[in-house]
């Protein structure tokens, strides 16, 4: 059963017997506190028959009840002073006088009198409903009883009446309510419906799939939260396709950089294996598979490093950072002069924590990854931003990196220029590496370059001083 069909049935079943059992209880109500008023009436006017009586008693001596309960005395001109239906009996239930139909059973009234109470009783009297209030009038060893009997048929009438009326009522506020209900439901509803379909079309692949929010209430909240977690499955889905599009790549540049240099080897050592070369050619093979040779050392190392920075603990301590810069740059300066590039150092004063061993392999990776690009003219600054931050920086005059690949130059074995790379031993590895440690560091590289006029490469560090934390991965 769908949730609208449920909420239909239940809301309705729920009125209806709410309604019923309320009208049930005001018409039960009205009923009884309307016989009992005729009960009171009829009592009162059994109490004023009693009166009449009493009162021919005291005009006419004890004499004339006795009289009477013999049947000596005819007392309709008494029983006509008398208000609504009576019936006067002897003792022994016979019958003096009677206003009641000949057929009427009134032994059955007169059962269970006690003196000095009314007895009372409902009775159908051709097809008409009656009170009647029966009791015993005692005098010295002589009594008769006393029945009078009180018309409530209206009381019946208006009960019905007002049953009819309350179905008619009940019948049209059912109908009504049931509309009314349909549309809540429908109103209800029709988002779930939505959400649903909207779950469906992304559980199909749909991730861009969103809900019109319509309103500010729970469930306007509730299609806002369902977008946001839309978004963020999409975001998470682009995320892994990503990764493993990385990892695809990874693996087929990986077998790439092993087949070219190993199809290198095997071919210059079958060459010299097989054939009879001259001194000249012998070195040149076995240049080339020394040259290959180099390339899958520089590779395993690599992958050695990145390896260990993903299982690895590193302790950061703190230091100055223009020190630090200035004695890094200091020992790759002599270095650098003998491929004829030139380093300068500015760096302004502060404390930030770092690794050192692991922050100059950083260093040296984005200064070999300029090497690679061309530059011969590389500048390293270091200077303080805001009260928080230092912002390290390397800018070179290389051959830059396209603005399109800006955001893939930090995958494992992708290279801009993979030709000139290979040339220089390189894998595509190194900016890998760097981007590990300086996440191990709480920071990330950022790039900027038009892919003309070299590169500019930050790392943005927390300032902070006076511990020695850990920092793992």
């Amino acid at each position: 059963m769908k949730l609208g069909t449920k909420i239909i049935f239940f809301v309705t079943m729920f009125f209806s017997i709410i309604f019923l059992l309320g009208g049930y209880s005001l018409i039960s109500y009205y009923d009884k506190t309307s016989m009992e008023r005729e009960v009171e009436a009829a009592v009162e006017q059994y109490q004023y028959n009693k009166f009449v009586i009493q009162s021919a008693l005291i005009t006419k001596g004890e004499e004339w009840l006795e009289g009477v309960a013999d049947g000596a005395y005819d007392i309709s001109s008494i029983a006509s002073d008398m208000n609504h239906t009576v019936a006067i009996c002897s003792i022994d239930g016979e019958i003096l006088f009677s206003d009641f139909p000949e057929e009427t059973q009134l032994d059955k009234v007169l059962e269970g009198v006690e003196t000095g109470k009314v007895n009372y009783q409902f009775a159908e009297i051709e097809s008409r409903m009656y009170v009647l209030a029966a009791g015993k009038i005692l005098q010295a060893d002589t009594g008769i009883y006393l029945i009078t009997g009180v018309d409530v048929e209206r009381v019946f009438l208006q009960q019905e009446q007002m049953i009819q009326r309350f179905g008619y009522v009940y019948a049209v506020a059912i109908g009504a309510g049931v509309l009314l209900i349909i549309l809540l439901s429908v109103l209800l509803t029709r988002p779930i419906k939505q959400l649903t379909e909207a779950a469906k079309k992304i559980a199909d692949g749909n991730y861009q799939e969103r809900i019109k929010v319509s309103s500010e209430d729970e469930v306007g909240q509730l299609a806002r939260h369902f977008n946001r977690m839309s978004g963020a499955i999409e975001e998470k889905v682009q995320e892994l396709s990503d990764s493993a599009k990385q990892k695809e790549d990874f693996v087929a540049n990986f077998a790439h950089e092993l087949k070219t240099p190993l199809t290198s080897i095997i071919g210059f050592a079958n060459r010299i294996y097989q054939k009879d070369l001259s001194r000249e050619e012998q070195k040149q093979a076995a240049w080339y598979i020394w040259n290959e040779g180099m390339r899958l050392e520089a590779l395993s190392h690599k992958l050695m490093d990145l390896t260990v920075l993903n299982h690895k603990d590193f302790e950061l301590q703190e230091m100055q950072a223009d020190i630090l810069l200035k004695e890094l740059a200091k020992e790759e300066i002599e270095i650098l002069k003998e491929k004829n590039v030139r380093l300068s150092c500015e760096a302004k004063a502060a404390y930030i924590d770092v690794e050192y061993d692991l922050f100059q392999s950083l260093l040296l990776n984005l200064i070999d990854n300029s090497i690679k690009a061309g530059a011969d003219n590389l500048q390293l600054r270091g200077y303080v931003d805001g009260e928080n931050f230092y912002v390290i920086q390397l800018e070179d005059n290389g051959s830059g990196i396209p603005e399109n690949e800006i955001k893939r130059i930090k995958e494992a074995f992708y290279m801009v220029d993979k030709s000139r790379s290979r040339k220089l031993h390189g894998a595509g590895i190194g900016l890998s590496l760097a981007e590990k440690i300086a996440e191990i560091h709480g920071s990330s590289l950022s790039f900027e370059s038009d892919g003309k006029s070299g590169t500019k490469v930050s790392i943005r560090l927390n300032r902070k001083g006076g511990k020695t934390r850990r920092r793992g991965r």
